[in-house]
């Protein structure tokens, strides 16, 4: 009686052992490294602190920024990480060095860089008024004239001169391109009241104007050898608690006018990634609609672990939507009920599902595929 219970106690800690190595390398393949780099182009829905130095309002350099995030004050206007940085985290890459940091050089650069700038835009001038920034033009300029050499110099002396070549270009190809940008082309010139104050309508031809500047980025890209790109529409304008703070009559309901706005730019938008695809061989272009994910959050805020989907965890006035949250501001005490973490920008919580849905989401929202199925080829 005694060996057979011995026996069957020494196959279950077998079966036990064997089932936590399994878990520890499906654990392990998840968290490999999937793109050879992921380089970020965008504003301050991604910034991981480019701004910090510059003059200008548009940073996030101070407490309670960054109070869930393990590096703590970086300048990202979130509690914790951003989209990219959780879209970095799904293609197992665990931080994405500012372009501004001067600790951005040598090895660090080599699982990519984020370019990403406070009140930036696609067009050169705007957010001029805030203060200094890295406009997309400038961003992309960075990308091909002064990180790429660097990592090109880095391989060959890893690699030798005669393999370099090969090397680079194959990085280069298979590294992941995020651009989330455009919001600010919108605001900064026209939506927000303090841009704005006599109500001037937009140009019926702004926007086209704006994707003809954009479009151009995108093939500089594609000259330096880029040739995977994941490309962001607008989110809901309308529903940021400092539009609503500012526009609306019902701090519970969006305004629907910045919105509408929004849905008819994405159109437009879809419509230049198809023809980039189609002009650039050997590109994927990738077109994820942002919009109707956050809507539905925020019109749906308790389906998806939310409390609280139209005022800020951090801020001040109606909705706390009218000032940056800053040292002194008022701070809600549990950041994952709340949609938005400041006037503006998403809480960690929802950056987190949000590339979640990119990454492996339904086609509906990633066009022509998803993200996984974007690295894969």
């Amino acid at each position: 009686m005694k060996t057979s219970s011995s026996v069957w106690c020494l196959m279950v800690v077998l079966h036990i052992i064997l089932l936590l190595g399994l878990g520890m390398i499906s654990s392990s393949l998840g968290s490999m490294q999937q793109v050879p780099a992921l380089f970020v182009f965008g504003d301050s829905l991604i910034d991981p602190g480019n701004n910090n130095n510059y003059k200008t309002l548009a940073k996030a350099n101070n407490f309670p920024n960054g109070i869930d995030f393990p590096y703590g004050v970086t300048g990202r206007f979130c509690n914790g990480a951003t989209l990219a940085d959780h879209l970095g985290y799904l293609l197992g890459i665990e931080f994405i060095p500012a372009c501004n940091d001067p600790r951005t050089t040598g090895s660090n650069l080599l699982q990519g860089v984020n370019f990403a700038s406070s009140s930036a835009g696609i067009l050169n001038d705007t957010g001029a008024k805030i203060g200094q920034n890295l406009p997309m033009f400038r961003q992309v300029e960075l990308f091909g004239e002064k990180i790429l050499p660097k990592l090109k110099s880095l391989m060959e002396n890893s690699n030798g001169e005669d393999s370099a070549t090969n090397t680079f270009e194959h990085f280069v190809a298979k590294s992941l391109i995020f651009s989330n940008i455009g919001t600010n082309d919108l605001l900064n010139n026209y939506l927000a009241r303090f841009a704005n104050p006599l109500h001037k309508p937009i140009p019926p031809q702004f926007w086209d104007s704006v994707l003809i500047a954009y479009g151009n980025q995108l093939k500089k890209l594609y000259s330096y050898g880029a040739r995977k790109f994941l490309v962001t529409g607008l989110g809901p304008l309308g529903c940021s608690p400092y539009i609503i703070a500012s526009f609306g009559e019902d701090r519970n309901q969006c305004y629907e006018h910045h919105n509408e706005i929004a849905v008819q730019c994405n159109l437009k938008t879809k419509t230049m990634v198809q023809q980039l695809n189609q002009d650039l061989p050997g590109a994927y272009v990738l077109y994820w609609d942002v919009y109707p994910l956050i809507r539905q959050i925020i019109d749906n805020p308790s389906q998806y672990g939310f409390k609280y989907s139209h005022c800020a965890c951090c801020g001040a006035g109606p909705s706390n939507g009218l000032f940056l949250c800053v040292p002194g501001s008022i701070l809600c005490p549990d950041r994952s009920e709340f949609v938005f973490w400041d006037w503006f920008h998403p809480s960690e919580a929802t950056n987190k599902f949000s590339a979640r849905q990119a990454y492996d989401g339904i086609i509906q929202s990633t066009y022509p595929t998803n993200l996984k199925q974007l690295v894969e080829l």
